[in-house]
């Protein structure tokens, strides 16, 4: 069977292309592609491909395609599979960008987070749950290193993503609704592991929707990402207060406009030295986007696959994928800011506990939540679906 991949400058489409590359039973095709093509270039796009036709074309975030469907309409009309996979928000292009809904005909679509698969569903998706995953070539245990720190973070400030959705047109909206804003930043802090933004919002209209709001969609967007931002921010930002110098934040050089510079490194690379950081240090801390309800960022894979120690937050996924109770733990976890903190010290001063769950989540995650894996499980219902 033809297998034709839109590589593009995509989160893990590197890791996926190499996952395809190791399958034996498939020809594969490596499409160089823009992220996103204007609907003109869908054409040309499709003859450069369709003599490999009929195949399985497969995606991520559906990178290749146009807003307007062109492209998908024609891989369909061809009698080809479509596979995507949302490593990010499958809603965000449609609400800011006016994506249109793809031709669903033949199609799978994967994502990384499961809340999502119901809404998903119910705009004709045929979607499924898939977490993300780890290359085992990019990170491993294959040599010593001494530790450099006591506890570190790994990630962006997210503050270009919230300039990008926050204009000056939304800026206004939100001052607007600043007490509603101040409620909801108030009960999310109190339950950010239960209380769901979106559903009190759409449950309390009356708070809202009688406002100058323009869009709905893009309102609850903005003010769910918006509070998510603030809280994973003042979490990364107290915890560098109260660790001082036993702490290290690689990210942006944004994160130094909020705690002290010395504390922040701009260093990491993904592909290169990330997997050094993460190894020497003896407790990484996790904490999700806002969009990541219950399932996993991409730290908690890295991680473990290079017997580097996690704590993470609390989410419904962590027991469902790893032993998070007992003498055969595999995964920590926290659930408020004041145990993250009690934790991070107790971790730190029972190192041999420490490796010992270490080395479990990584002999659970070799096994069975590298890209080899999540590519062998689309395949498998590209298998029950079409009988290919």
């Amino acid at each position: 069977m033809n297998v034709i991949f839109f590589k593009s400058h995509t989160f893990c489409a590197r890791e996926i292309e190499k996952a395809l590359k190791s399958r034996k039973n498939i020809k594969l095709i490596i499409s160089a592609i823009p992220e996103k093509i204007p609907a003109e270039a869908a054409h040309q796009v499709f003859d450069q491909i369709k003599s490999y036709m009929p195949a399985i074309v497969i995606s991520v975030n559906n990178a290749g395609y146009d807003y307007q469907g062109t492209l998908s309409d024609l891989i369909a009309s061809s009698g080809s599979f479509q596979c995507n996979w949302f490593v990010d928000d499958p809603f965000y292009e449609d609400i800011f960008f006016n994506r249109r809904l793809p031709n669903l005909k033949n199609r799978l679509d994967f994502v990384t987070e499961e809340t999502f698969v119901a809404p998903m569903r119910q705009k004709g998706y045929n979607a499924h749950f898939l977490p993300l995953a780890v290359d085992p070539d990019y990170f491993k245990a294959d040599e010593s290193v001494d530790y450099a720190r006591d506890c570190a973070f790994v990630g962006n400030s997210s503050i270009d993503f919230m300039d990008s959705i926050i204009t000056a047109d939304a800026q206004q909206e939100l001052q607007n609704h600043a007490e509603l804003l101040n409620t909801i930043k108030k009960k999310y802090y109190n339950d950010p592991y239960s209380f769901d933004i979106k559903k009190y919002l759409l449950s309390n209209q009356s708070l809202w929707s009688k406002n100058s709001i323009t869009d709905a969609e893009k309102f609850l967007f903005r003010i769910e990402w918006l509070v998510g931002y603030f809280y994973r921010r003042d979490f990364i930002v107290e915890i560098a207060k109260k660790l001082e110098t036993r702490f290290t934040c690689f990210g942006d050089i944004y994160w130094s406009k909020l705690i002290n510079k010395s504390l922040v490194s701009t260093d990491a690379c993904y592909y290169t030295n990330l997997c050094s950081y993460y190894r020497s240090t003896r407790v990484n801390i996790n904490m999700n986007r806002i969009q990541i309800k219950t399932s996993f960022t991409q730290r908690i894979f890295d991680c473990k696959a290079c017997g580097a120690f996690i704590l993470t937050e609390k989410r419904a996924q962590n027991d469902r994928f790893f032993i998070t109770k007992g003498n055969k733990k595999e995964l920590a976890e926290f659930s408020s800011w004041p145990e993250c903190l009690e934790l991070i010290d107790y971790y730190c001063e029972h190192e041999e506990e420490r490796e010992a769950i270490a080395k479990a989540g990584m002999k659970k995650v070799l096994a069975e939540h590298t890209y080899d894996r999540r590519m062998e499980r689309i395949f498998e219902l590209c298998k029950k679906e079409w009988g290919l």
